[in-house]
């Protein structure tokens, strides 16, 4: 199973975006399922006001995991995972109209923008956006081919 496929499993079993996203990457990013789904509670309903979508929170913890800024001064790895959360946004973006929950939670769903969501035939949009999201992140790092943690 990918990492897409075990996103949409987990939020169709009541996991919210931003956990579906981060305990679909806990193989990689070493931060377990249990720790996943405690830092990430909140982030459901774009932080349950409607703003940025849990699925793209989820992606920065798992960006920030995998490039951390740990140190205060290290302006070099700042820019470096700032400058990886733009390119999340922006691949994010070339698929759907908006950043935040409330912009786009209730779209028709478009599996189009997501091989996965398309296979699996999903129903909701929050599982577009979620097997969207796993697929972008997947594609960065690949690219990258470096971790920094």
């Amino acid at each position: 199973m990918n990492r897409a496929q075990r996103a949409v499993e987990l939020h169709n079993n009541g996991a919210n975006c931003g956990q579906a996203i981060v305990c679909a990457f806990s193989d990689i990013t070493g931060l377990s399922e249990e720790m996943g789904m405690k830092v990430c509670g909140t982030f459901g309903g774009g932080f349950r006001c409607g703003e940025i979508c849990g699925a793209v929170s989820g992606a920065g913890v798992v960006l920030g995991i995998l490039y951390p800024h740990v140190e205060i001064r290290d302006m070099k790895a700042k820019s470096f995972v700032s400058k990886k959360m733009m390119e999340f946004e922006r691949c994010f973006l070339d698929r759907f109209p908006a950043l935040c929950c409330r912009d786009i939670r209730d779209l028709p769903v478009n599996t189009e923008a997501s091989p996965t969501a398309k296979r699996l035939e999903v129903k909701r949009s929050c599982s577009v956006y979620i097997a969207a999201a796993a697929e972008i992140l997947e594609e960065m790092i690949a690219e990258s081919g470096e971790m920094r943690n």
